[in-house]
C-alpha cells in the first residue's frame, strides 16, 4: 500500500529566501520518502525586492564608507539567481540519495505558489530557523497561501523527533474522515493507531472493524483536553506523526507547538475522499 493509493502524489516544500535548513528539509524528504510520493521544492524568491529595485528614488546604505547607493535592479536580479542556485544545490546535495523523484522550481512570491499545487499535493511548511522568521511577510504569506489551497498542509519541524512510532488522529466530534484517513497511513507504514479524543467520543464500529481487518492496533488516549489543546503533541505518545483536521487546529497554531512531531492537516472533506479512495482500490 503506497500513498499515492491514498490519494497523495507529491509533496511540494516551500522554501524561505532566507535558506531553509538542510536538517527541515531533509526531514521533509525523509516523510516524502515514507509516503513514497514526488518531492518538489519550490523556492519562494521575494517579490518586493525587485519591486524596490525598480522605484528611482530608492536607495541602499552600503558598509564600509559606501554611504547611501542606488539600487541596481539588474544586481538584485543576480543576487536573487545566485541565492536560487545555491538552494537548488543544497536541496539535490540534500535530497540526492532517496529512492523518490524530487525537482525543483522557482516561484516568485508565495501567492504563485498557488498556481504550483494540485489537488492531490501535501503543502509542506518548514518550521523557521529562527523565532523572528515566523513573523516576517514571506512565512506568513506562505501560511495564508497554505490555508487558501485544498491541498494538505504539512508542517515539518527542524528536527524530527523520531523516525519510527504510532500514527496519531485527532478526532473531537462526529467528523471521522481524517481518522480514516490516519488509519490508512497507520496500515501502509505497518504502525499501531492512537486515536486522541475528549471523554465521551465513541469510535464507530466500522472503523474499529476496518483497522481488524488491515491489522491495525487501535489504542484510544483520552485526555480530556479541550479542543484547542487536542492538537498538541502528547508526553506519553510518542507518535511519528499526527493527522487533524484544519478545524481542529488554527492556523496561528500550526508551528506553536510541534516538539519535533510532523503534524499533517487535512480538510474534512478531503480526508474523506483520499479514504474512500483507498477503500476502493483495496475492495
Amino acid at each position: 500500500m503506497t500513498s499515492s493509493r491514498l490519494g497523495f502524489k507529491r509533496m511540494v516544500i516551500g522554501l524561505p529566501q532566507t535558506m531553509a535548513d538542510r536538517a527541515a528539509i531533509d526531514a521533509a524528504a525523509e516523510l516524502a520518502e515514507f509516503l513514497q510520493v514526488e518531492l518538489l521544492a519550490a523556492f519562494i524568491a521575494d517579490p518586493a525586492l525587485r519591486a524596490l529595485a525598480e522605484r528611482p528614488a530608492a536607495r541602499e546604505l552600503r558598509t564600509l564608507g559606501q554611504g547611501w547607493q542606488t539600487i541596481d535592479p539588474a544586481q538584485i536580479k543576480r543576487d536573487i539567481e545566485q541565492i536560487s542556485a545555491i538552494a537548488q544545490r543544497r536541496f539535490a546535495e540534500t535530497v540526492g540519495g532517496r529512492s523518490i523523484k524530487t525537482g525543483f522550481d522557482v516561484v516568485t512570491g508565495a501567492p504563485m505558489l498557488a498556481s504550483l499545487i494540485r489537488a492531490d499535493d501535501i503543502l509542506a511548511i518548514l518550521e523557521p530557523g529562527h523565532p523572528g522568521e515566523s513573523i516576517t511577510r514571506q512565512f506568513t504569506s506562505l501560511l495564508d497561501t497554505a490555508f487558501a489551497t485544498a491541498a494538505a498542509i504539512l508542517a515539518v519541524p527542524r528536527r524530527i523527533l523520531r523516525p519510527t512510532g504510532p500514527i496519531l488522529a485527532v478526532v473531537t466530534g462526529g467528523d471521522h474522515n481524517n481518522l480514516r484517513l490516519a488509519l490508512q497511513i497507520a496500515a501502509a507504514s505497518k504502525e499501531r493507531l492512537l486515536v486522541a479524543t475528549p471523554p465521551g467520543v465513541r469510535l464507530p464500529d466500522e472503523i474499529l472493524a476496518d483497522a481488524e481487518r488491515l491489522g491495525v492496533p487501535i489504542e484510544r488516549i483520552s485526555t480530556g483536553l479541550s479542543q484547542q489543546t487536542l492538537a498538541l503533541p502528547s508526553a506519553r505518545a510518542n507518535e511519528r506523526l499526527r493527522i487533524v483536521a484544519r478545524d481542529q487546529l488554527p492556523e496561528d497554531a500550526l508551528f506553536a507547538n510541534l516538539r519535533g512531531i510532523p503534524v499533517l492537516v487535512v480538510e474534512p472533506e478531503r480526508a474523506g475522499a483520499l479514504a474512500e479512495s483507498e477503500e476502493h482500490h483495496a475492495d
